[in-house]
């Protein structure tokens, strides 16, 4: 009898701080500290290659994510719907042996930088291309409006496919 009352009581306990939790949850929700209605986040891919790729800005046309509306697909442009601290990353793949840099980018000023070289080498009589990926992150205290894109910045063509392996994502934290 008392073993079978002592479960009981922990068994309170633990309906007790499920309970609380559960409330705290609750509360955070109705002040706008867990409102899934506010967040953001996109991850956009290039769906092709393009080997003569070198100037301008990076459009990413196949958007696999975009809460917020943040991302412009025919820009390539972030735009920030509102202040906060974002992530920001990018993954370019170079096409064959080629080298491609890219910048992350904030309303024109350069942040952080991806390079990546392709290499190539001998194997039986023939060469053999390495597409390699090149990638960076950074973390950005936007202001309502801020604009972010991938800015070329030397070399020459990318390479991607229909599920795209250059990509660029950001997201509120």
């Amino acid at each position: 009898m008392k073993s079978e009352l002592a479960d009981t009581q922990q068994n309170q306990l633990k309906m007790a701080a499920a309970v609380l939790s559960l409330e705290w949850f609750k509360n955070n929700m109705s002040k706008g500290n867990c409102d899934i209605s506010k967040r953001v986040g996109f991850t956009a891919g290039v769906s092709s290659s393009n080997t003569r790729w070198s100037s301008g800005k990076l459009v990413f046309n196949k958007v696999l994510h975009n809460k917020g509306a943040g991302y412009d697909s025919s820009s390539g442009v972030f735009t920030a719907p509102s202040a906060g601290v974002y992530v920001f990353y990018v993954s370019i793949t170079s096409y064959s042996d080629n080298e491609i840099n890219v910048d992350i980018t904030l309303n024109g000023y350069s942040q952080v930088t991806a390079r990546d070289k392709g290499g190539s080498g001998r194997i039986n009589y023939s060469y053999s291309y390495s597409y390699q990926t090149g990638t960076n992150m950074a973390t950005l205290s936007l202001k309502r409006r801020d604009r972010v894109w991938v800015q070329y910045t030397a070399g020459t063509g990318y390479s991607s496919k229909s599920v795209p392996t250059t990509t660029f994502s950001g997201f509120l934290i």
